[in-house]
């Protein structure tokens, strides 16, 4: 049975409350996944949800710079009760939050502010860490890819609405970040 925080401002729609049990269950189990519903079907919200049923836990999440201060309203909006910290902007500012994480239930960054502080990033432990927009890291090679992994995280989430876009090989990069070596 599907348990809906109560504290939730919204009301999901039944796949969004299908993608709520996949992540607790996921997530009972010890496994992260991949949440690639199309764009406008409520990623964010469903994510959302899951983080609200979590209030105990420590999260980081990261997104584009696009998309930091949509993710800090949607958080506002639906889950007043999280506490949400953004790690972006100015070195002394994004330390702060950093060095205060247990102040947040949520911390945000974006791909670059986690490269540019991944020595600091390293020292912490997340509940989870679900990075928005996984596409991000198709390149197993590249810097943002190697900073997400990085990251020390009891589970990891990757939110796209385009897990594959040119070759397969995209899909193991998310793969490898959400279990890494399983694939091998």
């Amino acid at each position: 049975e599907i348990k809906i925080p109560k504290d939730l401002n919204a009301t999901l729609r039944d796949y969004q409350a299908d993608s709520l049990n996949w992540f607790e269950t996921l997530d009972y189990l010890g496994f992260g996944g991949i949440l690639a519903d199309e764009m406008g079907l409520g990623k964010t919200i469903q994510t959302i949800a899951f983080l609200l049923s979590k209030k105990n836990k420590k999260t980081l999440i990261v997104t584009p710079t696009s998309l930091i201060h949509n993710w800090k309203s949607e958080f506002e909006k639906f889950a007043p009760s999280l506490s949400v910290g953004i790690s972006h902007g100015l070195k002394k500012d994004r330390l702060n939050i950093i060095k205060n994480t247990n102040d947040f239930n949520v911390i945000l960054t974006t791909y670059g502010s986690l490269r540019n502080d991944l020595e600091e990033y390293e020292k912490l432990q997340f509940d989870y860490c679900i990075i928005d927009e996984a596409q991000n890291i198709k390149n197993p090679l590249a810097s943002s890819t190697d900073a997400v992994k990085a990251i020390r995280a009891s589970n990891k989430f990757a939110l796209t609405g385009t897990p594959i876009e040119n070759n397969l090989m995209e899909l193991w990069s998310i793969f490898d970040f959400i279990m890494p070596g399983y694939l091998y």
